[in-house]
């Protein structure tokens, strides 16, 4: 079975201009498609990696994983599983062994 790496960008980033009253930046991701034939027939991966805040204006990263060439925009809630870590450089390390055993666990069925 060929491996497939997720991405998760640096902390910077993310964070993008939000400190300078610009806006945090989210990262989209895919795993499956093929370079050469696209993604009709494929077994896709999505996922995405963004900062948000609480009601108590702490900032945390959520991740959302949604399969299939629909897009993010085009879903259901329930068809997108989220979780939430600490915004840090930790947490960050935590995202992607976390997307990687999702799309471990994905790739593996089928």
């Amino acid at each position: 079975m060929e491996k497939r790496e997720v991405f998760v960008p640096l902390m910077s980033w993310l964070i993008g201009g939000s400190r300078i009253g610009g806006s945090y930046n989210t990262y989209t991701g895919s795993l499956g498609t093929d370079p050469l034939k696209g993604a009709i027939g494929q077994r896709i991966f999505n996922y995405r990696i963004l900062i948000e805040k609480n009601e108590e204006d702490t900032e945390f990263v959520r991740t959302n994983i949604y399969y299939g060439m629909l897009s993010f925009d085009s879903r259901n809630e329930d068809d997108i599983e989220s979780n939430i870590f600490e915004l840090s450089e930790e947490g960050l390390e935590n995202v992607k062994a976390y997307l990687q055993s999702k799309a471990d666990e994905f790739f593996s069925v089928g």
